[in-house]
């Protein structure tokens, strides 16, 4: 390619980056409760949906099932499991209990479908396994096969909100927890796990010391951005942070989300937490991040102006996470006349190229940030 040719594309894909950065952002949700859901607003969720929404990742929820009927969750349930006794059943999971049909809605309830809520990852689809009967009871056991069950039909997520005081995990004569979580990561899922609500982590000697445990612990906030009174300290978690749980209030304050029969209820818990997290790197491995990648971008973009505590790394920030980077890299012909260290070896030409590229970028960029601002720009 002549330089004078790579001139006119480096200005013309500049040229193309000024319109996308000049683009507005996706619009508000149609959704009848989407007003309510301050937990989106806190996290930016409505700003990154204009980068990802979560489309082509499975995300896989061990709870105690799903209402896969429900106007919300219906179209975007992939599969299915009953694991209660140790085997995997697949065909339907049954949500007794109501706990698993509220973690999937806050995943991934279906956007602008004008019923309900919105989820984190709307375009995200489920894949689950029922692991705790309808009186909210499990084994380990269950549980481990339950997570290799949801891994082995494609999950690239693995939701595990089991922290809940109404959950009862039976570990004293069952194979330990840790085993199931290692099985996913090793796969290439990413564990999410609730850090449980008045009560140590979800381990064998009840401490929190997680260790090196390759999950992603998450607690929970409150509508002020507070780490909320009843969530557990992250202990050592490796991968720790909070995100919006609720309070235990009620209306307002808490997560409004779904619940079987059709309907939504007001919930709070850091099982509610923990599924934001699942629906941000769904969002994240959706824009093509690897697992541990996208727990590193999720990791770096949190908002660590808040104490939550040791082991926390600050509170989820989807929108900085999910927000687009951009790279110029031009790679030189090799033995190109005139190449110095001021241009990185380019050409004086092809380095002209590459600064009106960046400095159309820039200028695009800070267009799009006045544009937002409303005020006037003179060029």
């Amino acid at each position: 390619m002549t330089e004078r040719r790579l001139l006119r594309r480096a200005a013309a894909c500049a040229l193309a980056a000024l319109a996308i950065a000049a683009a507005p952002p996706a619009g508000a949700s149609n959704d009848q409760y989407f007003t309510q859901q301050w937990n989106l607003a806190q996290i930016g969720a409505e700003e990154a949906w204009g980068t990802s929404t979560g489309s082509g990742v499975l995300v896989g929820i061990v709870d105690t099932g799903i209402d896969s009927s429900h106007p919300d969750l219906r179209g975007n349930v992939a599969a299915q499991a009953n694991c209660v006794g140790g085997t995997c059943r697949e065909g339907t999971a049954p949500d007794g209990h109501g706990h698993g049909t509220a973690v999937a809605g806050v995943i991934a309830a279906t956007a602008n479908n004008g019923t309900g809520i919105a989820g984190v990852a709307p375009d995200a689809r489920l894949v689950v396994a029922k692991a705790m009967d309808d009186r909210g009871r499990g084994r380990t056991e269950d549980i481990n096969a339950a997570i290799q069950w949801v891994v082995e039909r494609g999950a690239k997520v693995v939701n595990l909100s089991l922290g809940d005081p109404d959950l009862t995990i039976v570990a004293r004569l069952g194979s330990p927890l840790e085993s199931g979580i290692e099985y996913a990561w090793s796969r290439g899922a990413i564990p999410v796990l609730a850090s449980g609500n008045y009560r140590e982590g979800l381990n064998e000697t009840g401490s929190a010391n997680y260790g090196n445990l390759n999950a992603v612990v998450v607690g929970a906030v409150d509508k002020g951005g507070n780490v909320a009174s009843y969530s557990t300290s992250l202990g050592t978690a490796k991968w720790g942070v909070v995100a919006p749980g609720g309070s235990g209030r009620g209306t307002g304050v808490d997560v409004v989300t779904t619940a079987p029969s059709g309907r939504y209820r007001w919930i709070a818990g850091t099982s509610f937490a923990a599924p934001h997290v699942s629906g941000a790197l769904a969002l994240l491995l959706a824009q093509g991040y690897q697992p541990t990648a996208a727990v590193q971008r999720l990791l770096g973009t949190v908002d660590s102006s808040v104490s939550c505590g040791e082991g926390c790394k600050g509170t989820l920030r989807l929108a900085s996470a999910v927000a687009p980077t951009t790279t110029v890299v031009v790679a030189a012909a090799a033995g190109d006349p005139g190449l110095g260290a001021a241009s990185g070896g380019m050409s004086p030409v092809v380095w002209i190229a590459v600064t009106l590229a960046v400095a159309v970028l820039a200028g695009g960029a800070a267009f799009a940030a006045a544009r937002r601002r409303r005020t006037s720009v003179t060029w």
